[in-house]
């Protein structure tokens, strides 16, 4: 930490005393040591959850073709800035570029320890926030992002349906949404769901006070004209040709990429498969997996995605290879770094 930011931390009347100066540095360090200390625990307790998923992938791929593996680990790297193209085209400022990389490097370690990333989410959030975009501002960025990743992954499903329909339908998850909607009470049910939630709805706002409503609208009212502004800045955002190419180019380009990592592990198992094939079954899995929210997609996704290989005729003992694999290359290798650079950021004030 530097002079200037202990000068800026002190209060005014703690100038003369040794002891303020020193407890100012203490107190506004041991938070973000804490932090730090958080992460690199965190890595640990995961690696010794899951040692036996990490030395088995390690084993598998020791006796891989190791060029397929670095064209595996550039997919992985290319992920990061594929995402920080997609964050510069989601927001109206033009933040160091250097410094978004290395949140969207930290981002993913948040994401792989909290589900549906929402880590990343809340990192990025704070990272927006703290280079001049107001609260509403950095959460509609953030949502902007999320949204149009949304809409390139469901397009994207789309296309590899219709390349390759018998494929897709092939793929049968336990626990998927098929199964989940084959269980579903059926149209009447949700009807009378909906009437209860709805009555219910009702029933609080009758049971809240006049005041408390009139105040309670107020404060709507204020959030919803606070909430028009940002989405006429979002709009602007998107008006932009430059920006709206980097937000639907670099939401289209994650999904590729980690179909891309997918066919090197494979290929580097020695499964004879092609990019297509690959392509489909990376973005029929993660869809169906999406269903189940969990950490970074582990348990999930990886069930969806045996059933995947299966369904393209791979071998059991290979499919679990080829997912442990992915997992090791996408999730276990970048973990220590993007811990590490996430601490960083942390101990620089940078989120």
């Amino acid at each position: 930490m530097s002079t200037n930011e202990v000068a800026v931390d002190l209060p005014p009347d703690s100038g003369t005393a040794g002891g303020g100066t020193a407890g100012s540095v203490w107190g506004s360090s041991l938070p973000r040591m804490l932090l730090a200390v958080a992460v690199a625990v965190t890595v640990v307790v995961l690696a010794v959850m899951h040692w036996s998923t990490v030395s088995a992938g390690a084993a598998g791929l020791a006796r891989a073709n190791s060029a397929w593996l670095v064209v595996a680990g550039l997919g992985t790297a290319s992920i990061w800035i594929a995402g920080t193209i997609t964050q510069i085209g989601s927001m109206s400022l033009r933040p160091p570029v250097g410094k978004l990389l290395a949140v969207q490097v930290a981002a993913s370690f948040a994401n792989h320890v909290l589900p549906a990333g929402s880590g990343g989410m809340g990192i990025n959030i704070r990272f927006l926030r703290k280079h001049g975009l107001g609260s509403g501002a950095a959460v509609g960025s953030v949502g902007l992002n999320s949204f149009v990743g949304m809409v390139t992954h469901v397009l994207l499903l789309v296309v590899a349906v219709a390349v390759s329909p018998s494929l897709a339908r092939g793929i049968q998850v336990p626990g998927s949404w098929r199964d989940t909607a084959s269980r579903a009470a059926g149209p009447a049910g949700w009807v009378l769901l909906a009437i209860a939630g709805a009555l219910l709805a009702a029933a609080l706002v009758a049971s809240v006070r006049p005041a408390w409503r009139r105040r309670l609208a107020g404060r709507v009212a204020a959030a919803g004209r606070r909430v028009a502004e940002e989405l006429r800045g979002l709009w602007g955002v998107l008006r932009d040709p430059y920006r709206a190419a980097a937000l639907w180019l670099g939401s289209l380009c994650t999904p590729l990429l980690h179909a891309v990592i997918l066919y090197a592990v494979l290929r580097s198992l020695g499964v004879a498969v092609t990019v297509g094939t690959a392509f489909v079954v990376y973005l029929v899995v993660s869809s169906l997996s999406a269903f189940v929210p969990s950490p970074g997609g582990i348990g999930a996704l990886d069930v969806a995605m045996l059933a995947g290989l299966a369904a393209i005729g791979v071998t059991s003992a290979v499919a679990l290879g080829a997912v442990v694999g992915y997992r090791l290359i996408t999730v276990w290798v970048p973990l220590l770094p993007s811990a590490f650079v996430l601490a960083v950021l942390l101990r620089r004030r940078i989120i």
